[in-house]
């Protein structure tokens, strides 16, 4: 391991020395990502957790104050994110299988594909929409133009454009409330903002 004092080193970081962090940052780096691998037995988990190590003692060198020394305080570091990942992974899988079980029992698969008909529906109810506001709705949902360039384009405030899109899809909300979820994901999806 480094020779010399921890704190020394480490106050030659702190200082922005770039050397002196690249000297720990090689000196360490293999054993700390061995000693991660130990806890999660996966090497790209444990090369991320040490590199989320160093990265955070670079960002902030300026803040942390170490009490022992650095080699207890970075391996302790990859100890603790281990942990965290390990927890995370934990629930992640959880949720997972939560789905999983839940999905098994379902026979009815018809909401996650549109409604025979939906698209007509909607052009329909986009159509219903005041001449300016429909023009500044399919400006932005189908064009894909930002509310800026609509708003020179048309010579009118951001405001106007903002205003007149919330009531464009309070008004289609209400026009295809029968549909609820299926709409919306339908025009979020569109182009937009």
């Amino acid at each position: 391991m480094l020779t010399g004092n921890d704190s020394e080193i480490f106050e030659a970081i702190k200082d922005d020395d770039n050397g002196a962090y690249a000297i720990v940052f090689r000196e360490y780096y293999r054993p700390m990502t061995a000693y991660a691998f130990r806890f999660l037995g996966d090497l790209s988990a444990s090369e991320s957790i040490v590199q989320d190590v160093f990265l955070r003692l670079w960002q902030k060198r300026h803040e942390i104050m170490i009490t022992s020394s650095l080699q207890h305080y970075l391996f302790r570091s990859v100890k603790n994110n281990c942990i965290n990942y390990i927890e995370h992974e934990k629930i992640k899988t959880g949720y997972q299988d939560f789905v999983i079980k839940n999905e098994a029992d379902r026979s009815e698969y018809s909401e996650f594909f549109l409604e025979f008909g939906l698209m007509k529906k909607i052009q329909t109810a986009i159509a219903a929409l005041p001449e300016k506001r429909q023009e500044i709705f399919r400006l932005a949902r189908e064009d894909g133009l930002k509310y800026r360039e609509i708003a020179d384009r048309l010579q009118i405030s951001i405001k106007t454009v903002e205003t007149q899109m919330t009531l464009a899809l309070k008004q289609l909300r209400e026009s295809l409330k029968e549909y609820k979820n299926l709409v919306m994901f339908f025009l979020c999806t569109i182009k937009g903002k």
